[in-house]
């Protein structure tokens, strides 16, 4: 007899749940009351639960709860037979239902059995059972494309009539809610949203001293000055951005080219559906409405730096920049970004390696090699740029749970209340030892460090130590497949937790006023 369905012999289980926003129906008392029913009446002990709330069920990425439940399996830190679920959509709606499946599969794999409570089928791996547990993964992952296609349809169809819908509006703008005949209510600030979903969204001018710089970072342009320019003198002259951090190019060149400042709405430049890669659309596909916002710069003023960047984008093809970058490697006998940069009438370093796919293949080009050995500056960018990503992630996803996430350099300040910052630690493997991952770069002085161990040409770090300052007075000099066991204490599979961390310090701060 099935151990799990009889009464005589009764089993401990655990309790997987997970609530989206696009399901409020079942909410997590309502599997809670469907899955105690279920174990009652099969004469069983839940012993444990994990749950994902407000969590989409499209990637595995942010929900520490199923990663949780995986990795006590998988590690063996288990004292129960079986994990119930209250329905096949509850465990995920992956894109690719195989992903769904491979879940199921490590958790039989280790002796856990996954039982669906709700579901009219039982899942003993009978033919039917697979059969219908196949259909029902389809039905999931068909449900999530439906609703994407449906919310864009609405975005695009709003976004053309002018209202905004992204969430942040940039330097020298504000976003303004109005109702839904368009009457003034109230100006949102950072991290407000609507209430009502009849509200509105538009943008317009911000503070007086923002709008007078963006109108100088447009006459500047004008007048013959490129990105890095403005950024250095914007800088010298003490201003800073909307996020109080100092000008680069990339933030002078989003003013210049957000059309925006002249009014426009322009929506869907770029898309990313159902947790894939970033797109970027072709103009055929923008959702436009000139004249929707007052101009933050005068449209003759507009008019010029929209010729002069289309100029520059014909005049700069990719011959006459290599030519311009081998006569400035012939005029200094090297090259490097600073050197790039100083040459008034070429694309900056930024701009350049963009165009090119990195400085190190400005340099393969133009017949230069830099005398660091090639790999290192492989490394060095590859470890860079997942830096960037890690960092980027962690304040999106503490934001969307909730959190304010204010960012200064490499570092990021939670809800006004703790600090935290992360770092990549590059793999080495000398001749005849183990795996090891050193930590060459010290972190910046913050609450909590994450460390996030990585090997060259693989996808992505392979875990995370999230670890305390209040523990490590001496942070590690690296790390090792196999720690002790405070550090292992702290070894997570996914940078997701950092949104539970952020959820109790928030209702620690709430409780103590």
């Amino acid at each position: 007899m099935d151990a799990c369905r009889s009464r005589e012999y009764p089993v401990f289980v655990a309790a997987y749940m997970r609530m989206s926003t696009d399901m409020q129906r079942y909410s997590l008392e309502n599997q809670a009351r469907a899955i105690n029913s279920y174990a009652d009446s099969h004469g069983m002990n839940i012993v444990r639960v994990y749950e994902d709330a407000g969590k989409s069920g499209l990637t595995m990425e942010r929900r520490p709860g199923l990663s949780r439940l995986l990795r006590d399996i998988n590690e063996g830190h288990t004292v129960f037979d079986a994990v119930l679920v209250l329905d096949v959509s509850r465990w995920g709606r992956f894109q690719n239902t195989d992903e769904a499946a491979f879940y199921e599969f490590l958790c039989w794999k280790s002796g856990v059995r996954v039982l669906y409570v709700a579901e009219l089928f039982d899942n003993d791996q009978s033919p039917f059972s697979m059969v219908f547990k196949g259909l029902k993964r389809v039905m999931a992952a068909e449900y999530s494309r439906e609703l994407s296609a449906k919310t864009t349809a609405g975005q695009r169809h709003l976004a053309g009539f002018g209202y905004r819908q992204g969430a942040i509006p940039g330097y020298g703008l504000r976003r303004l809610l109005v109702s839904a005949n368009g009457e003034p209510k109230m100006e949102l600030r950072e991290g407000d949203r609507k209430s009502l979903s009849t509200d509105r969204v538009i943008l317009i001018p911000g503070p007086p001293d923002e709008v007078r710089t963006v109108r100088w970072i447009y006459e500047q342009y004008v007048a013959g000055n490129d990105c890095t320019a403005i950024a250095r003198m914007l800088n010298e002259r003490g201003i800073v951005t909307h996020r109080g951090k100092p000008w680069v190019y990339g933030t002078v060149k989003t003013i210049l080219d957000g059309e925006k400042y002249a009014g426009h709405a322009v929506y869907c430049r770029s898309s990313k559906k159902l947790a894939g890669p970033l797109i970027r659309n072709p103009q055929s596909d923008w959702v436009r409405c000139d004249g929707a916002y007052e101009a933050v710069v005068p449209l003759k003023l507009s008019l010029a730096v929209r010729a002069r960047r289309e100029q520059a984008k014909v005049r700069h093809n990719d011959e006459a920049l290599l030519d311009s970058v081998r006569k400035v490697y012939e005029k200094h006998g090297r090259l490097t970004g600073n050197i790039l940069d100083t040459e008034p009438r070429l694309l900056s370093s930024h701009g350049l390696a963009a165009r090119f796919g990195g400085l190190n293949n400005l340099y393969k080009h133009v017949g230069y090699a830099p005398p660091n050995h090639r790999r290192y500056g492989l490394v060095r960018a590859w470890v860079s740029a997942w830096r960037r990503s890690m960092t980027a992630f962690a304040s999106e996803v503490m934001s969307e749970g909730g959190s304010i996430v204010e960012r200064d350099g490499w570092i990021l300040t939670v809800d006004r209340c703790w600090t935290l910052s992360l770092l990549i630690v590059h793999a080495a493997r000398p001749p005849g030892h183990m795996q090891a991952w050193y930590n060459h770069r010290r972190p910046p002085a913050t609450d909590i460090v994450v460390y996030a161990r990585a090997v060259f040409g693989e996808p992505g770090p392979r875990d995370y130590f999230i670890l305390p300052a209040a523990l490590f007075p001496a942070w590690p000099s690296g790390f090792y497949e196999r720690n002790g066991p405070l550090i292992e204490s702290f070894r997570y599979s996914s940078l997701a937790v950092l949104e539970d961390l952020a959820r109790q310090s928030r209702k620690e701060t709430q409780l103590c006023g």
